[in-house]
């Protein structure tokens, strides 16, 4: 999540696809707002330009499904949960900052970010579906090639045709121009959350260089933050050191195991994983600093959620009390998920199970194992400049 043009796009498909929410395609599958992804994918893939599918989710499956003639759709495209493609991706900005409903409908900031974009393109009437008008008719073309992609169940919009040549000059990920870009600054800076207002005050003030870590970037904002701010920024850096050593330190485990022959272990070989004997004695002092910081917070879900990841963790431990502690975390995670573990033992002996022998031992403790969102800020303040 870079690129907050895709709220914009997001905002533009909820206005013309709203009275469509109740079809459906692939046996209710398929939500009107895939259909419309089908369409602003496909649109770029055929019309490129100059780098226009940087950045676009779903390009490269895209661009085999063209190379291969065939349309966008379930199959080629997306075949999973909606949390994927740029609208599930976005979703949960798009609901904060008031663009879509809960239920997926546009909301009030809806509007004000495509009148926007529709005085950037020259495109009067898209919002009020005025009849004649040039946004007015792009608007019903959208309508109608997302109810006949859920009736077909793939993009059916001719694939040569002026609507995914607009879709693709009017929605491209990096080519926001002025107007929307000062709307989507104001969603992304203004609001009822006081710590991203100041973080983005501070990132407007001193924008850090490009492709910047998360950790570096978190400790350079530490500096002269209010009180609640830096607490939260110590959490996420605590919260991170801790769980990104213990998974960097997992993973090392399964990369190490898949080197040896057979890609099977014994309990006194597998002491020897890289960095297990190092992080035992230091792993009960991050787990402790963590949960510590997590408790500043006044958050108590969130501080019951890190007092159960860390629980194996909170004491000094020896290299097998710590492998063990490991594979008890990961089997007790995969259980939560309903998956089996990635370990199987062979007569006490470990052995990685055959999908996750891919493992690249040659990890960075200093890069954070999850996103804390603080350098997809940055990005979003540096699109919209």
């Amino acid at each position: 999540m870079s690129l907050p043009r895709f709220v914009t796009v997001t905002a533009v498909g909820a206005i013309a696809y709203r009275t469509l929410h109740d079809l459906t395609a692939d046996q209710g599958k398929t939500t009107v707002d895939i259909a419309f992804e089908w369409l602003v994918v496909e649109a770029i893939v055929r019309h490129p330009g100059n780098g226009r599918t940087e950045g676009l989710p779903g390009n490269q499956k895209a661009a085999r499904a063209h190379a291969a003639n065939e349309r966008l759709s379930r199959r080629t495209y997306l075949n999973g949960p909606r949390v994927f493609g740029f609208t599930g991706v976005y979703r949960p900005f798009s609901r904060d900052v008031g663009v879509l409903t809960p239920d997926d409908f546009p909301a009030e900031k809806a509007a004000l970010l495509v009148n926007a974009w529709e005085r950037d393109f020259q495109l009067p009437g898209y919002v009020d579906g005025i009849s004649g008008s040039r946004g007015g008719q792009l608007r019903t073309d959208i309508t109608d090639a997302c109810k006949r992609a859920l009736e077909k169940g793939e993009c059916a919009s001719p694939p040569n045709g002026q609507l995914l040549r607009n879709l693709a000059e009017y929605l491209a990920p990096r080519e926001a121009r002025s107007n929307e870009r000062r709307v989507l600054r104001e969603l992304i800076t203004t609001g009822e959350h006081e710590i991203r207002n100041e973080l983005t005050m501070k990132l407007v003030a001193s924008s850090p260089a490009g492709g910047i870590a998360q950790r570096d970037l978190a400790l350079q904002l530490l500096e002269r933050t209010s009180t609640r701010t830096r607490r939260a920024l110590q959490a996420a850096i605590d919260y991170e050191d801790a769980a990104t050593a213990i998974d960097n330190t997992f993973r090392r485990f399964l990369a190490y195991t898949t080197q040896q022959h057979g890609s099977v272990i014994n309990p006194t070989d597998a002491l020897q994983t890289p960095g297990l004997a190092e992080l035992a004695p230091r792993i009960g002092g991050l787990a402790q600093r963590a949960k510590d910081s997590v408790a500043e917070l006044d958050d108590v879900g969130l501080h019951n959620e890190a007092l159960h990841a860390f629980q194996h963790f909170t004491r000094q431990l020896t290299p097998t009390e710590l492998l063990d502690a490991l594979i008890a975390r990961h089997e007790e995670v995969q259980a939560s998920k309903n998956k089996l573990s990635w370990l199987d033992q062979i007569e006490g002996d470990w052995t990685v199970r055959t999908p996750y022998r891919n493992q690249n031992g040659d990890l960075n403790d200093e890069t954070w194992t999850h996103p804390m969102r603080i350098a997809t800020l940055a990005n979003f303040l540096r699109e919209t400049a």
